[in-house]
């Protein structure tokens, strides 16, 4: 796989050298997994169906049946967004009144199972 190379995710400024942030490798696949799942479905005009709509969990009652639906929802979105990876394991994680997500998965190119852990704001 070519190494990925990109914008910072959130977008900012890099403050040594007073250009764009860029990050790469794995880093920057975590990024791009993270701004996948908190955009809206809908959010993007141009691709609907884009994004795994887990911001919309915060203003609702956290509970088995929901929490299926959101597993179910954020796998159908990483295999149609990110062909790169094969998910293993999701898990929605209330923890002191914040709600994390939790996605275990399989990186084409890399050894082993790579892990990301995506605070829910």
């Amino acid at each position: 796989m070519n190494e990925l190379r990109g914008f910072a995710f959130p977008f900012r400024i890099d403050s040594r050298s007073g250009g764009v942030a860029v990050t790469e490798g794995s880093e920057k696949f975590k990024e791009n997994l993270k701004h996948l799942f908190l955009s809206r479905i809908g959010e993007r005009v141009m691709v609907r169906q884009y994004g795994g709509g887990v911001t919309q969990l915060l203003h609702e009652n956290i509970n088995d049946g929901l929490i299926e639906v959101a597993r179910h929802q954020i796998t159908k979105t990483m295999l149609q967004f990110e062909p790169r990876v094969l998910p293993q394991e999701i898990s929605i994680i209330p923890k002191e009144g914040e709600l994390y997500l939790r996605v275990r998965y399989i990186q084409a190119d890399t050894p082993g199972i790579q892990t990301t852990v995506i605070p829910i704001q």
